[in-house]
C-alpha cells in the first residue's frame, strides 16, 4: 500500500509539474518581463500586456534557456506591446544569447540601438514583431545563429543613431567583425529564411544584408522599399549578397539608389552560386534590377544566376549585366505564410509610440476612408478622413495613454507618449 501511495503521489507531482511549465504567463511591466525571460521553461507562453517595457540595456534571455521543436517558449503580444531599451546609443530592445525554439510573435521593438539579436541561437521563428527606431540594424541574426526563420515583420526608422549603419535585417557578420564575434573564424549564420516582411520610408541601409561566411538562406515574398536608403557604406540596394547559395525569390521592390538586388565579394569563395528568380523590380533608378559582381581584388565570381522570369521597370540597364537563364520555378504563397498573413495586421503604424504625429500605410489604395482613434475605455477622442493609403494623423492632442485607431473595419493599437 505504501509503495503504491508513493506512485500516485509522483505521478501528481509529474502531473502539476507538467501542468506549471506549460502555462501561460502574463506579464505587465519590466521587471516581471525580465524574471519570466530568466526563468521560461519549454512549452511556456509569456503575453505581454499592451504598454512600454523599458530597461536600460534593453531586454536580454540568458544562455541555455530553450524550448523545443514541439514544445517551443512563446514571447506573444500586440503592436500596443512595446520593448525598448530606451536609447538608440547602447542596448538591444530584445537580445537572445544561446536560446533555441523560442517564438516570438507580435509586439513592437522600439527606441533602442539594435532592435532585435540573435546570438549563437537556433530554430526560432521570428514573426508579426514591429521593428522601429533604431540606432543601428532592426534585426540582427549573428555568431553563428542559423535555422531561424523572420517572417511578416514591419521594419523602419533605422539607422538613426550611426549614419551607414541601418540594416533593417542582417544576416552574419562582416570579415572584420569575426574576431569580436566568433574567434576569427566565418560567422556560419546559415539556413535562414527571411519570409513575406515589409520594410518603411526610413531603412537608412539595405532592407537586407547577407554577409560572407553565410550561406543556403532563402528570401521571398518580402516587400523591399530603398526610399530611405542614405548611400553611406555603400547603402545604395534593397539586398547586398555577400554569402553563398542564397535563394531570391517572388520577391517585390519599389525605389532605389544604384541597384534593385547586388551580390559583391568581400572574401574569396564568397558571393557565389546565389539564384534570383521570379521577382518585380521597379528600382526607379538607372542601375540594374540585379547587378552581379563578377570580379574584385578578393577574387572571381561565379555560379550566380539570374534567372529570365525576373522582371524590372523604371531603369535605363535594363534587369542584369549578366546573360540571363530559363528557370522553370514559379511563385506559390505556401500555405504556412498564407496562415501569417491572415494574422497580420494589415494596417502599418508608426512610430509606436508616438508623440505629435503617426503614420497610416493601408495596402491597397483608398481615397478618404474614415477613421476613428479611441481611448482604452472606448471613448472616441479623434476621427477624420485619410487623405490616401499613406497618410499622417496629428496626435498633439492626445494624453498619454493607449489608443486604438479604427479604419474600414480593421484596427491597430497605439500608445501616445
Amino acid at each position: 500500500m505504501k509503495n503504491i501511495f508513493s506512485l500516485l503521489l509522483s505521478v501528481y507531482i509529474l502531473h502539476n509539474t507538467i501542468n506549471v511549465h506549460a502555462q501561460t504567463i502574463t506579464v505587465s511591466n519590466a521587471t516581471e518581463l525580465q524574471t519570466a525571460l530568466n526563468t521560461a521553461v519549454a512549452g511556456q507562453t509569456i503575453v505581454l500586456s499592451d504598454g512600454i517595457y523599458s530597461k536600460s540595456g534593453g531586454f536580454i534571455i540568458p544562455a541555455n534557456i530553450h524550448g523545443t521543436s514541439n514544445n517551443p517558449i512563446t514571447l506573444k503580444g500586440t503592436a500596443a506591446a512595446i520593448i525598448t531599451s530606451n536609447s538608440l546609443s547602447s542596448g538591444y530592445g530584445l537580445g537572445l544569447r544561446g536560446n533555441n525554439f523560442w517564438l516570438l510573435d507580435g509586439f513592437t521593438i522600439y527606441n533602442s540601438a539594435k532592435g532585435l539579436v540573435l546570438d549563437s541561437s537556433h530554430h526560432n521563428i521570428i514573426k508579426n514583431l514591429h521593428v522601429n527606431k533604431t540606432g543601428d540594424e532592426g534585426i540582427h541574426l549573428r555568431s553563428y545563429s542559423s535555422y531561424n526563420s523572420v517572417e511578416n515583420c514591419f521594419i523602419d526608422s533605422t539607422g538613426i543613431y550611426a549614419a551607414g549603419y541601418g540594416e533593417a535585417i542582417y544576416i552574419g557578420s562582416a570579415v572584420s567583425n569575426w574576431p569580436t564575434y566568433t574567434k576569427g573564424n566565418a560567422d556560419t549564420c546559415n539556413y535562414n529564411t527571411i519570409l513575406n516582411n515589409s520594410f518603411g520610408d526610413h531603412v537608412a541601409s539595405e532592407n537586407i544584408d547577407i554577409k560572407e561566411g553565410t550561406k543556403s538562406g532563402r528570401i521571398a515574398y518580402n516587400t523591399f522599399n530603398g526610399t530611405g536608403l542614405n548611400n553611406q557604406n555603400s547603402a545604395d540596394s534593397w539586398i547586398d549578397v555577400k554569402g553563398n547559395y542564397y535563394t531570391i525569390e517572388c520577391n517585390t521592390g519599389s525605389n532605389t539608389i544604384a541597384d534593385g538586388f547586388q551580390t559583391h565579394i568581400l572574401v574569396s569563395g564568397w558571393g557565389n552560386y546565389n539564384t534570383f528568380a521570379n521577382n518585380t523590380l521597379a528600382v526607379n533608378t538607372t542601375g540594374y534590377g540585379i547587378l552581379i559582381t563578377e570580379s574584385s581584388s578578393k577574387g572571381t565570381a561565379y555560379n550566380n544566376v539570374v534567372c529570365s522570369n525576373n522582371t524590372v521597370t523604371a531603369t535605363n540597364n535594363g534587369l542584369t549585366n549578366v546573360t540571363t537563364q530559363t528557370c522553370t520555378n514559379t511563385c506559390y504563397l505556401p500555405t504556412d505564410i498564407k496562415n501569417i498573413s491572415t494574422t497580420r495586421s494589415v494596417i502599418q503604424l508608426y512610430p509606436n509610440p508616438c508623440a505629435e504625429s503617426i503614420c497610416i500605410q493601408l495596402p491597397e489604395q483608398c481615397n478618404n476612408y474614415s477613421y476613428n482613434i479611441s481611448d482604452a475605455l472606448g471613448n472616441n477622442v479623434l476621427n477624420g478622413q485619410l487623405k490616401n493609403s499613406n497618410d499622417v494623423i496629428r496626435t498633439e492632442s492626445l494624453s498619454p495613454g493607449l489608443y486604438v485607431f479604427i479604419s474600414n473595419n480593421r484596427s491597430i493599437k497605439f500608445i501616445k507618449q
